[in-house]
């Protein structure tokens, strides 16, 4: 599936966020929402001032001593709500995804559900984007249901015909056992409260239901690489999230964090993929551009050995 990248919209929206400053939003101390413990270790810096464009405000990253889960310790939470960040048209957010692409990879997201769960049934799509995912399946005979927090992408996806809710899952009141399929399709990095949220899917999934997420893998080679050139540069900065400026990561799995908070409510693996994808690094002109462009291109190849991968595909079954 097509994820995130820098695309002419995401420069122009965190040219924006240039403008915000600490007192736009609350700040809040943040625990590992997964091993509900307070220790933690010091990352780096990233946003504002740790950023090598000055995008977002600065935020202090954090690691989990325990299951390495990353995060912005305090947390950043927008005081103005999502469509601070969100609040654009879909179009322009998804400007550089391949319509195409997106469509073919939300239909076979609906044949493996298929598979895995046996039948077609009531499907939940968490973070429905434009909607591909909800199209798909309804076009394929289920009974799809959407969430979908930005005002302006629910009012597009309920032009196209399909049921939308606008608050978080763990407030639209689902009946337990209600839902055969759950996607979560470059959401949980999103989320401001992943153990909550996956904690209530598992409610709401049938026993043998199936989730599908996808997240960075905040432990890959990428991300490693990332830091140490940023030390060899003498800088304590980060390239892990990006909490107040697009794409807007707030929490940062890798392997151990997400296999850990999914047994943690009673799912087991049925599929677990790790592949590099493509290059982060935003263009630059320059010599040193041009070798940040090959070396990440080199650190991305090799990425797709082992689990060091940028990003990280789930499929998980409701025990």
């Amino acid at each position: 599936m097509i994820r995130f990248g820098p695309n002419k919209f995401e420069e122009r929206l965190s040219d924006g966020l240039r403008t915000l400053a600490q007192d736009n939003y609350k700040w809040l101390a943040q625990n590992c929402p997964i091993c509900e413990v307070s220790q933690s270790r010091f990352v780096g810096r990233r946003g504002g001032s740790a950023h090598r464009e000055g995008l977002g405000v600065e935020c202090e990253i954090w690691r989990c001593a325990d299951c390495g889960l990353i995060f912005p310790n305090p947390m950043p939470f927008p005081l103005q709500g999502l469509d601070e960040h969100y609040g654009m048209e879909a179009d322009d957010y998804f400007e550089h995804h391949d319509t195409e692409t997106k469509r073919t990879g939300a239909l076979g997201l609906i044949k493996q559900a298929e598979i895995l769960v046996g039948n077609k049934g009531r499907l939940l799509d968490i973070g429905s984007g434009r909607g591909e995912v909800l199209i798909a399946a309804k076009q394929q005979g289920w009974d799809a249901v959407g969430i979908e927090p930005s005002s302006s992408f629910a009012e597009r996806l309920r032009q196209h015909g399909v049921v939308i809710k606008q608050e978080p899952v763990e407030h639209c009141g689902f009946e337990e056992s209600s839902f055969d399929v759950v996607i979560l399709a470059a959401v949980l990095e999103h989320l401001y409260n992943p153990d909550e949220t996956i904690r209530e899917i598992s409610r709401i999934l049938r026993p043998g239901g199936a989730l599908f997420l996808d997240v960075p893998n905040e432990h890959g080679l990428y991300f490693k690489m990332g830091n140490l050139y940023l030390k060899l540069r003498q800088r304590d900065w980060v390239v892990n999230l990006a909490p107040t400026f697009s794409p807007f990561h707030v929490f940062g799995f890798g392997s151990k964090s997400l296999r850990r908070l999914l047994s943690k409510y009673g799912f087991s693996i049925a599929k677990w993929e790790v592949y590099g994808g493509t290059s982060l690094v935003p263009g630059r002109q320059g010599f040193v551009g041009l070798i940040e462009q090959q070396a990440a291109r080199f650190v991305t190849f090799l990425s797709n050995f082992a689990e060091l991968g940028t990003y990280i595909e789930v499929w998980a079954i409701r025990k």
